[in-house]
């Protein structure tokens, strides 16, 4: 059996992420009983739209054939950060606040850490094509 990459497992996990977060918007509009413009409502919504656009970087930064340490470092703490501060967010709006809460800050420190890892990437590319 061949060994499964990070980038096969990111993809999964990406699209997992994807659908995941269309299924959580439609329970959020018709199963949770949240009302619409309530803190509750819009903490929902940013987390959806969050991990719906963080799941389409991870998905494509998966198809890197021969991904850099950065782009690595930026997959992995996208799948963490992905789970911890999105699933924080979903867990705050739909029991309250929990034992948990403190993952919040660490998943949204991981996805700056993930965008900081893709500047360095970008700034590394700019300096080397402009010696």
């Amino acid at each position: 059996m061949q060994k499964a990459s990070l980038s096969k497992i990111s993809f999964i996990i990406a699209a997992v992420y994807g659908m995941t977060a269309v299924i959580l918007a439609a329970m959020g509009s018709h199963f949770f009983n949240i009302e619409r413009g309530s803190a509750q409502y819009l903490l929902f919504n940013n987390a959806v739209i969050f991990q719906i656009l963080h799941a389409i970087l991870l998905l494509w930064l998966s198809t890197f054939k021969e991904p850099t340490f950065w782009i690595r470092s930026a997959i992995v703490s996208l799948l963490a950060g992905i789970l911890l501060f999105c699933g924080g967010l979903y867990i705050l709006v739909i029991i309250g606040k929990t034992a948990i809460s403190w993952v919040t800050p660490i998943g949204g420190s991981l996805l700056i850490l993930a965008w900081l890892n893709l500047s360095i990437v970008g700034f590394k590319n700019f300096f080397e094509q402009n010696k």
